[in-house]
């Protein structure tokens, strides 16, 4: 992702897809994911996993040169791009990174797989591995880690799958 460009949009909640799948059109070579997180849960005493928006409303956009956003706003839903006080638009510092880990995973962030040694919590595989964010929270029982990272200012929190948690 060295030289890619990386762009976040604000959407309308719901039509994330839609706007990824159309910013795509708009902009040639462009790559746009509306992330989505992969959970596991249990149905009917089996486990099932399940894709849902990682972060509603927003979409991620990836180019390798120069273009004109503006024609964002010919884009039915698409509200407009973020942007730092100073007026820039392309993501930088830990804004960069976390769009960069969505990148490296394609937009789909599967579940982890976590050991538990004592009370520390070692992701040994999967996209929690990479180190982005802080587990604050871990359910084995459903499988799930709470993570928080630090994305447009504000701290977010996610629940993300975690499966084969082992305890040493």
């Amino acid at each position: 992702m060295e030289n890619l460009k990386a762009y976040c949009l604000y959407c309308k909640t719901g039509s994330e897809g839609v706007i990824a799948r159309r910013a795509v059109e708009l902009f040639n070579g462009a790559v746009a994911y509306a992330p989505v997180r992969v959970v596991q849960e249990k149905r009917k005493g089996v486990w099932e996993e399940r894709e849902q928006i990682l972060i509603p409303g927003y979409v991620f956009l990836y180019l390798e040169e120069e273009a004109d956003l503006s024609i964002i706003r010919d884009l039915a839903g698409a509200y407009k791009i973020l942007q730092y006080q100073t007026g820039l638009r392309e993501l930088v510092g830990s804004d960069y990174e976390y769009a960069s880990w969505v990148y490296k995973h394609k937009g789909r962030i599967g579940p982890s797989k976590a050991l538990i040694e004592g009370s520390i919590v070692r992701v040994v595989d999967g996209p929690l591995s990479d180190g982005i964010g802080k587990i604050i929270k871990l359910d084995r029982h459903k499988r799930r880690a709470w993570v928080e990272f630090d994305f447009d200012g504000k701290i977010q929190k996610v629940s993300l799958s975690v499966v084969d948690i082992n305890v040493l």
